[in-house]
């Protein structure tokens, strides 16, 4: 079975589900998205890697309002978005399932619900989850 993603090119994986980053072989650092280039040295040897998928709350916000357009929800409700310390990097997402976190906090990462197409497909995003 297939899932349907918002973007393909973020995933080294949905089975288990990993983040598809890129690490720089000449300076050793680490991005996501993945990119052709280093953003820190301007390397071009760069290889793509899967993220670790646990870490920490780096730091975060609860947005109580909904977006607007280009971006989408089936139905509103108050929503977390954090950076979250995976080690090598750190990467911006959902915080799932609650409002309040704490700096430090324990997180792993999961396929998380973006919105329903019309035809009934669920179309998924990743978040992250308080262990």
């Amino acid at each position: 079975m297939s899932i349907e993603l918002v973007d393909a090119s973020l995933f080294a994986s949905t089975d288990p589900v990993a983040l598809q980053g890129s690490a720089c072989v000449s300076c050793g650092a680490h991005v996501f998205p993945a990119a052709a280039s280093c953003p820190m040295c301007a390397g071009v040897d760069v290889s793509t890697v899967a993220l670790p998928t646990e870490g920490t709350v780096w730091s975060w916000t609860t947005q109580n309002f909904a977006p607007k357009a280009p971006f989408r929800t089936d139905e509103f409700h108050p929503f977390s978005i954090g950076y979250v310390d995976l080690g090598s990097v750190i990467v911006e997402g959902w915080l799932l399932n609650k409002t309040q976190w704490l700096i430090g906090e324990p997180v792993r990462l999961a396929l998380a619900k973006a919105w329903t197409n019309g035809d009934g497909t669920v179309v998924h995003t990743y978040g992250f989850e308080a262990i």
